[in-house]
């Protein structure tokens, strides 16, 4: 009932190859979940329906819940030897998160080889952490076009708002919320739960009383003068009536959960064989519960909330501690057993679930859960008497594993907590590295921690922890610009991890080397080299991403972008571009502006500003780059407004010294004449040379200061600050960077001009002309025409981006926009904004057509 657009809106997203996935979000009781069934019951026999429920009662500690039924259903198809059936059933499966999930996302891309497949995932309000990552995952990553996400969701509070707001970003993502019913379809609803055509007025008092919320209006059709504090009680006097042993049975499943599996309700209830059969049956027929895979689920769980509400205090208990016991043994059930018998007073068994699931869901790879469980066993721990006999470890190893865990989901604050009361029962060096590491994750800075766990460290005993440590410390003191400090702490660090052959540890030490020794483009290549050597896929992207800064800074471009594409491969192999990919892009932005590549950093820079969860400093940092981008192509203020929006991204950390830098420099080239005062007004210089000479640069203050001056770069920068055009011109010319060099050579022609120098003047302005740039074109013309002197006409240009051409060339191949996606080193939802920017460019239809429309375009332009 009312519905239909709703239902038009799922059916024509589900058809549009550029959705993969739609959230459904509303009130309680406003049709999320019938709206779902009929969407899927109209899709009709063709597509696969997977669905899973995140669960209300006791259930939210049970790590990837909403997940687990449609996983089992796909491995059953695909067999005992899928990694995924291993992860299961508890055998092992990937090692890491992003081999778990990658595994799971082929698994489901695989059955959609064979049938479309729709995994439709209800109650997200409910849906524990794990979940949540797992489907941000999927969203990020999915690019097969026959699999289809769809999610319901009550109105989002707290950490689900973040989440769906970040979810709603993407383009591939669609929000829909079903409206409230309108006055009439609120009467045609009375009558069919009425069975007869109702009054005007009660239509209109059920209206008013209901707010058009379909499951209210069935609870006042009886009770119109209801309030809604009464609703619970509304629902429950609506339900029929039943016999003894279905309210057994309804009151046993309101203690399991909105979903209550079948052997748990014989648990809990008490009954079995066709006394529980038939009370299920009768339940059903009466459209309390409905069958729901395995077990039944309340038609609403506001109806749960009702019956769960009206039990008597001790029948309540009774049935918690029934369901515990029924649950004991079960290992994948540890959260719900913990949860059961805190519900039922039961401490001891409490903290005993508890404790065990935490080191469960450490084994299954799901830390929000660990961490979880382990704050319930701490919280119990003053509650029982004897905690440590019945966890069988004692507080501190519980805090280790909370600490572990809060590190694990950067939950700073609550892992700060426990890591304070752990130092201060039992101070370690390994404790004091962990803190460290929440503080530099919360941007508090550990060094000092650091620095303490180095101390108390045997230097003459080698360790990996010490070789952490070292490496931890190298890190901060390079990109706090103590190149000294760095190179000795990489240095050990890299001792230590030749001693124990541990490759990861070496990457690291041979990148930090490598970033320390910026002053000698030479060796730290050598360091680089060592680096990729040593590193595997998950920690290439970190070296590419160090290597790039440094050919970036001494102007090897190209070197640059070589390494940048084998990064983002990495990341994408790994599936952890959402990780990785955000500052590999900005990287390569400033690689491609720099070699006058424009159309290609533009159409990166709009592509990954429009991915979610980008950082907030790779967006600032992105956004400095297109704000250098629109000054450089002549619009000012679209710079500005670029600038600002950046300037509001920038926090105050010694981390983002370098991007404020970089955002000084624009500012003062937009503001010529406040130049001096913002480079006045500039710290870090000394700290960042290299981002400091651009904006000397562009101040040109009287005193130069007595900076480094690192590679080609930084040399030309100096001599521009200096008014030496002709040297920087010849350094800019070698390093191909044309922004620069126009730059330089209008300067050059402005002083050959000055002094009478036309024949001087002329050659200067042909070349800021061959080199193509505007605005430097329109001002060598002025220039010329204040000389006499003639410029060549514009060649004219392409609708289409050079990124949006090598798009609509691999569509042409047939590629899909995962294959796109890793060749051309994007995300796949990226891939498919610019696919349907083309088609909208070229006014097509489909991929076809585009294919069609390349093609008739390439053969006009072929002679003959």
């Amino acid at each position: 009932m009312g519905r239909g657009a709703e239902l038009a809106a799922l059916l024509a997203a589900y058809r549009d190859d550029g959705v993969n996935a739609v959230l459904v979000s509303g009130e309680a009781g406003i049709g999320k979940s019938r709206l779902m069934h009929e969407f899927t019951t109209r899709l009709g026999a063709a597509p696969m329906v997977l669905t899973g429920r995140c669960l209300e009662f006791g259930t939210d500690a049970v790590p990837f819940a909403p997940f687990l039924a449609p996983l089992r259903a796909l491995v059953r198809d695909a067999g005992p030897d899928d990694p995924v059936a291993d992860w299961l059933s508890g055998r092992g499966g990937p090692a890491d998160r992003s081999g778990l999930f990658g595994a799971m996302l082929t698994l489901l891309e695989r059955a959609a080889d064979e049938r479309p497949a729709v995994l439709v995932l209800e109650d997200l309000h409910w849906a524990d952490g794990s979940s949540l990552q797992l489907l941000s995952f999927l969203v990020a990553n999915l690019a097969h076009p026959d699999v289809f996400l769809a999610a319901t969701h009550r109105s989002p509070k707290g950490a689900l708002r973040q989440f769906v707001a970040e979810l709603g970003r993407v383009p591939s993502v669609h929000r829909l919320a079903p409206v409230p019913l309108s006055r009439y379809e609120v009467g045609r609803l009375l009558a069919g739960v009425l069975g007869r055509e109702p009054e005007p007025t009660l239509t209109a008092r059920v209206f008013e009383r209901s707010g058009g919320n379909p499951l209210f209006v069935e609870a006042f059709a009886a009770s119109p003068e209801g309030t809604p504090a009464e609703l619970l009680d509304l629902l429950h006097a609506g339900l029929p009536s039943l016999d003894a042993d279905a309210h057994q049975v309804l009151a046993a499943a309101s203690v399991v959960g909105t979903v209550a599996e079948h052997e748990l309700l014989e648990a809990a209830a008490g009954l079995s064989g066709p006394r529980l059969e038939d009370a299920l049956r009768r339940l059903v027929e009466e459209h309390v519960l409905s069958a729901a895979g395995t077990g039944y689920a309340f038609r609403h769980a506001l109806i749960r909330q009702a019956v769960y509400e009206r039990l008597l205090p001790v029948r309540r208990t009774r049935l918690h501690l029934r369901l515990a016991a029924a649950l004991t043994g079960r290992e994948d059930r540890l959260g719900q057993v913990a949860a059961h018998a805190y519900a039922a007073g039961d401490h001891r068994q409490a903290l005993d679930a508890a404790w065990r699931g935490a080191l469960a869901a450490e084994r299954f790879g799901a830390a929000p859960e660990r961490l979880r469980l382990a704050q319930r066993a701490l919280e119990l721990w003053e509650r029982v008497p004897d905690a440590a006999a019945v966890a069988g470890a004692d507080r501190l190893t519980v805090l280790d594993h909370a600490v572990d865990a809060a590190i694990a989901v950067t939950a700073v604050e609550a892992g700060l907590r426990f890591s304070a009361e752990v130092l201060a029962a039992a101070p370690t060096p390994q404790r004091y590295y962990r803190q460290a590491r929440l503080k530099n994750l919360g941007r508090a800075g550990g060094r000092d921690d650091l620095l303490i766990a180095l101390e108390s460290l045997p230097g003459d005993r080698p360790s990996r922890l010490r070789g952490e440590v070292l490496a931890e410390l190298a890190a901060i003191d390079v990109f706090t610009a103590e190149t000294g400090r760095a190179r000795q702490y990489a240095q050990e660090a890299l001792d230590v991890a030749e001693t124990f052959g541990d490759r990861t540890l070496t990457v690291r030490a041979h990148a930090y080397l490598g970033l320390a020794a910026a002053a000698d483009p030479d060796a730290a290549g050598r360091h680089f080299a060592r680096a990729r050597a040593a590193a595997d896929a998950h920690t290439m992207p970190g070296v590419a991403t160090w290597e790039a800064a440094l050919h970036i800074a001494v102007g090897r471009y190209d070197a640059a972008i070589e390494a940048i594409r084998a990064g983002i491969g990495a990341a994408h192999r790994t599936y952890e571009y959402a990780r990785h990919g955000p500052i590999l892009v900005v990287k390569w932005v400033q690689a491609l502006a720099a070699l006058g590549r424009r159309d290609e950093a533009l159409d990166l820079i709009t592509e990954t500003l429009g991915e979610p969860r980008l950082p907030p400093l790779s967006q600032a940092a992105l956004l400095i780059c297109l704000g250098e981008l629109e000054l450089a192509g002549g619009d000012p203020v679209a710079a500005r407004n670029a600038a600002a929006a950046a300037q509001d991204l920038l926090g105050d950390e010694p981390w983002v010294r370098p991007y404020r830098i970089r955002l000084r420099t624009l500012q003062a080239r937009l503001e010529p004449d406040r130049a001096a005062e913002i480079y006045a007004a500039t710290e870090g210089l000394r700290a960042h040379p290299h981002e400091a000479w651009p904006l000397i640069a562009a101040a040109a203050p009287a005193d130069l200061p007595a900076l480094p001056v690192v590679g080609p770069v930084d040399e030309a920068y100096r001599a521009m600050a200096e008014g030496g055009w002709d040297a920087a011109a010849e350094i800019w010319r070698a390093l191909r960077q044309p922004a620069e060099l126009s730059q330089c050579l209008l300067r050059a022609a402005e002083a050959c001009l000055a002094r009478g120098d036309r024949a001087g003047a002329e050659p200067l302005l042909r070349e800021v002309d061959a080199i193509g740039l505007e605005p430097p074109r329109r001002q060598a013309a002025a220039l010329a025409g204040r000389g006499g002197l003639r410029r060549p006409p514009a060649s004219p240009t392409l609708a289409l981006t050079a990124r949006e051409r090598d798009v609509l060339r691999l569509v042409a191949d047939g590629k899909t926009n995962r294959q796109i996606a890793a060749e051309l080193f994007i995300s796949a939802n990226t891939a498919g904004v610019h696919v349907s920017r083309i088609l909208a460019k070229l006014g097509v239809a489909n991929r076809t057509e585009a294919a069609r429309k390349l093609f008739d375009t390439n053969a006009s332009l072929s002679p003959g």
